[in-house]
Formats: C-alpha cells, structure tokens, sequence
C-alpha cells in the first residue's frame, strides 16, 4: 500500500500569529516549516540586552486576554513558568486595567518560546518571493537560495510586507490589504545610574504629545545593580511624522519631550537608544481572523486582522490552522 506523503506547509513570520499558526497545524499531524527573517523568535514581543548588559522589554508591553482560548493559554505558559501577571505602579488617578497584565518571566520575547517547542523554525530566512514550481509553492530567500515543494503557504508578516509577497505571487488577496492601517513607534531605551523619581513605574501619556507611554523596566525584569532602566514609546502621530530620522537625533528631541513633559529632565543617561519599530500598532484592522484562497494554497493572517492585541495575533493564527488543515484534510 502506497502512503501518501504529508501536506508540506510553510509559515512566514515566528511572531505570535505565526507561532500559532504553526503550533495548531503541528498539532493536527502537519509538519509546517517556519521560516523567520529575524535572529530570534516573538516579532514585537521583543527583549533587547545591549552591549552594557541593560535588558529592556522595547516592543510590545503585556499581553490581556479577553477570551477564553487565549485566557487558558496564558495560564498554561504561567504554570510553564514563561509568564506571569504584571501589575505595576501607576500614574496617580490612573484607572486599574480592566483585564490582567501579563508579561513574560524573563522579558517579553521568551514568553513564545513555548509555543515554538517541536516546531520545525528557521531564522535569518527572509522571504522575498513567492512562485509555483512543479504544482507547488517555491519561496525564494535573500540570500539567493530557494525553500519549495510546499503545498500551503502561511503569510503572517505584518500586512504591507504580507501584501507585498502576495503581489509578487499574484494573488488576488493582495488588494484585500489595502484597508489595514498599522501606525509606527519609536522605542527609546534609557539607562540611569541614579533612580529617575517618577511617582510610577508604567503608564500611558494621554496629553497629546510625542510620549505615549513609559515603564520602569526593574518592575518587569528586576534587576539590582543598581541601574535604573526605562523604555518610553513615542506617540504614533509622532512617530509617524519622525519616522525616517536617525535614531541619535530621536534619542534627544525625545530626551527634551520628557523633559518639558515632566517639568525637569530625566537624569543623565548612561546609556540611551532608539529602535523604530515601522509596523507596530494595527489601527484599522482588516476585520476577519484571515485571508484564504484554498485553491491556491494561499492564507495571510496577523493581528493586523482583528485588532492591535497580542491576543488578536493568536485569534488569527489559531483561525488560519483551522482553515489550511480543514483545506488539506487533514
């Protein structure tokens, strides 16, 4: 008897959406292939240690869960010993969250490390193409070399750079983006070896100017050498107005908004960069878990489907296994 050789699939993209993506189509017998242009896992739920050894939580903050799917795989990453609830001080009158904050043990980026167990993940593999070859899909990677013979091919890439791979497969999904908006954000990361006394340890700035939220990083990821570490993110507006700056000249107009935000400047820092993240927050979502076209073999998905959420990035992964396994009859 002749058995036939398991669907082939290929995820694009190691961040939330497509860790679960590949983590339920795993589950359900498939064996997909994660391909990741970064050194490392997460996309946004990032963790940076810088050459001074100051490690600083730069992208996405925590995490909620509003449903229960997502609610019990955080507990299941708790009792894994990935995650834990973060309820740091607030800015005084600050409202208490309606949902949980939850971080990750050591910094942001290892609470996915979990999901990517047994997963077949390769990083530093940019995709830049997608075509047929021989009735499959054949990716084409930076460096020259090709990855093929894939019967189903995941995008979970945030949509500009999703919709780009989908034109180049000539995919009628590509237009389909055109609705998403997703606002940029400078990350600055600040090291002080004296306290900044700030009367809170994490909060949103809701005044309309280039700060839109700062955190206290000894709140999350403790530390006790002294060194007080902060991240602050600027406003998507202002980001967006900044966005092709070099970062030497974010780091001080950013340094001086604090400083007016504030009524006094901050310390002086021993150690100060800035990251910009260009798709970083979904501010018009799609409006449906994924993108599918079954006869092509094609899907897309993100939180840039549902919303800006860490939880929006799982709802969607989750949602894209289902449909490429149903697809595949698996």
């Amino acid at each position: 008897m002749t058995v036939s050789p398991s669907p082939r699939i290929a995820v694009v993209g190691a961040g939330m959406a497509g860790l679960a993506c590949a983590r339920a189509l795993h589950r359900r017998g498939l064996g997909p292939v994660v391909l990741e242009k970064s050194r490392g896992l997460g996309g946004r739920m990032a963790t940076r240690r810088t050459e001074q050894g100051h490690r600083f939580d730069h992208g996405a903050q925590f995490v909620t869960a509003r449903e229960p799917r997502f609610a019990a795989e955080l507990q299941a990453l708790a009792q894994a010993g990935a995650a834990r609830p973060w309820a740091p001080r607030l800015p005084p009158g600050s409202e208490a969250p309606t949902h949980p904050w939850w971080i990750g043990t050591e910094g942001m980026r290892p609470l996915v490390d979990p999901l990517a167990d047994s997963l077949d993940v390769r990083l530093q593999a940019t995709v830049t193409g997608l075509s047929r070859h021989d009735g499959r899909w054949r990716l084409a990677l930076d460096d020259g070399e090709y990855v093929d013979g894939f019967d189903a091919v995941a995008i979970t890439a945030p949509a500009p750079q999703a919709r780009i791979l989908l034109e180049r497969a000539g995919s009628a999904l590509a237009g389909a983006l055109d609705v998403v908006e997703i606002a940029p954000c400078w990350a600055l990361m600040l090291a002080f070896d004296t306290p900044w006394e700030l009367p809170f340890d994490a909060g949103r700035v809701e005044d309309g100017g280039p700060v839109a939220w700062l955190a206290r990083q000894s709140s999350r990821l403790g530390g006790d050498d002294g060194i007080d570490r902060w991240v602050v993110h600027a406003s998507p507006a202002w980001s967006r107005e900044y966005l092709e700056c070099v970062p030497e000249a974010v780091v001080q107009w950013l340094l001086s908004a604090l400083a007016e935000r504030f009524g006094a400047p901050p310390p002086p820092p021993i150690a100060a960069q800035a990251h910009r993240w260009r798709y970083a927050m979904t501010t018009r979502p799609l409006g449906q878990p994924f993108l599918a076209d079954p006869a092509a073999g094609l899907w897309a998905g993100g939180d840039w489907c549902l919303g800006a959420r860490v939880e929006n990035a799982f709802q969607s992964g989750a949602a894209l296994a289902g449909s490429i396994a149903d697809a595949l009859g698996a």
